[in-house]
């Protein structure tokens, strides 16, 4: 790990270890948002149209529900490689139940078979998740939490990539190659269905690289569980005794996470109210063309590639000069506000969504725009910090602990979303503005504590 560390200080670049998570994040950020993407539409599309029929509330309730427990067996996955596996046989472990469950999903007009699709995506996501993303912490080092962060928000625009292929790649199967129009151009049959099955596809080959070049360019970092290469074989996370240090910045950790699972709840609207809202009651239309709904999905990652190392360049010039980690929070926070408020205009300059008139597609355009600023200052942040603060033993463990709070947002986002179809977009696009903007507020009044909590 200090060879890699030391190979970027002399001007060298990224280590090449780096590269090889960047390329892996892609593979599976397209074979999770290859579906995630249309769960929503092939949930509430009838089963003529090739989806299951689920009304709008069922539906946002299920995806809200998959959504969660799926960032929750990261916690689970972490602990398992700490104390068993090792890091890189659990991203192994995870791009194989990854790809399985989205090929069963090809097969999933019985709901039966839906759910145990969905639970092999499940599981895959667990083995992955706090594993894939500690492997890039534990590759550089933690005496400048600047540079940490700075190796995330470029690791981040990878992240993007894939989750940009995946939607744009979505729109075009699912709404276009293999959709089923009649004599006067609507859609009778969506292919949502093979769209899985390119994705399963896709996690089959990334994880296959996987397997062929980690031992060579990945080596023996995150090969062995912590638990093998620690003298204390016997300590694990319920009988360790943790440190008063240990403990203030376990606190920071947690403190923060309350903002976060707001920043989630938040996010997660894109995939559901804002996904549905789109459809629904913005006008689409460019000439002829009607923009595929997946493809605002795609918006969201095109603009996190080309926005993330124009951010991360700001964190490497400025990071010293005041920019800390609750204040770059902060930023987020202010942005997603600033995101739904666009979204709330929306509303309004249709005179409400009941009338039949639609929005323009600016507001949703620039609401992604803020959205995904927000992202970019939170979620790779959030990583390195919480990689950086965790004790090194237990430290894929808390990166569950980081999954920990989508999967309590993911929760709330799916009923939030429901309330749609009661209180209308109006009320839930302002309600969100307004609680976004006074939580900003709020972590940035305590923004001193924390960074002393952090320090500790």
């Amino acid at each position: 790990m200090h060879n890699n560390f030391t190979e970027t200080k002399k001007g060298k670049g990224y280590p090449k270890s780096f590269w090889l998570m960047c390329v892996t994040i892609v593979w599976e950020r397209f074979a999770y948002h290859g579906i995630s993407t249309l769960l929503v539409l092939y949930f509430t599309a009838q089963v003529i149209q090739g989806g299951i029929g689920l009304s709008v509330k069922e539906a946002t309730a299920l995806y809200g529900t998959f959504v969660g427990i799926l960032h929750l067996t990261p916690l689970i996955g972490g602990w398992l490689a700490d104390s068993y596996l090792g890091q890189q046989k659990s991203v192994i472990l995870g791009g194989t139940f990854v790809a399985l469950g989205d090929i069963i999903l090809f097969y999933s007009p019985v709901k039966e078979v839906l759910y145990l699709g969905l639970v092999c995506i499940i599981i895959g996501n667990g083995f992955f998740k706090a594993s894939g993303s500690s492997l890039i912490g534990n590759i550089f080092s933690n005496e400048e939490p600047n540079k940490k962060e700075v190796a995330y928000s470029i690791f981040y625009m990878f992240i993007n990539l894939g989750s940009f292929l995946a939607p744009f790649t979505a729109g075009i199967v699912s709404d276009k190659i293999f959709a089923v129009r009649d004599a006067t151009g609507t859609v009778l049959h969506f292919g949502y269905r093979e769209m899985f099955l390119i994705a399963g596809l896709m996690a089959c080959a990334g994880t296959v690289l996987f397997i062929l070049t980690a031992p060579k360019y990945l080596g023996e970092i995150g090969r062995k569980p912590f638990k093998k290469t620690s003298e204390q074989e016997k300590t694990n996370i319920f009988t360790y005794k943790f440190s008063k240090s240990e403990k203030k910045r376990i606190l920071a950790m947690g403190i923060t996470a309350v903002f976060v699972i707001l920043f989630w709840t938040s996010f997660y609207q894109s995939f559901s109210s804002i996904t549905l809202y789109a459809r629904d009651h913005v006008n689409r239309n460019i000439g002829n063309f009607q923009v595929p709904v997946p493809w605002f999905a795609a918006l969201n990652s095109i603009l996190g590639i080309v926005l993330a190392p124009v951010i991360a360049e700001i964190w490497k010039k400025f990071g010293s000069k005041g920019f800390t980690t609750p204040v770059k929070m902060t930023a987020g926070i202010f942005s997603m506000g600033t995101a739904f408020a666009l979204m709330t205009l929306s509303v309004i300059s249709t005179g409400g969504t009941e009338n039949g008139v639609k929005a323009g597609m600016i507001f949703i355009v620039l609401a992604y725009f803020f959205n995904t600023v927000s992202e970019l200052c939170i979620a790779p942040i959030g990583i390195a910090m919480f990689n950086r603060l965790a004790p090194k033993r237990f430290s894929t463990f808390f990166m569950g602990m980081w999954y920990m709070t989508m999967f309590v947002a993911s929760f709330i986002s799916g009923r939030v979303a429901g309330y749609t179809q009661n209180v209308g977009f109006l009320t839930i696009f302002a309600s969100l503005s307004t609680i976004l903007f006074i939580m900003g507020f709020i972590l940035f009044s305590i923004r001193k504590y924390l960074n002393k909590l952090m320090m500790s």
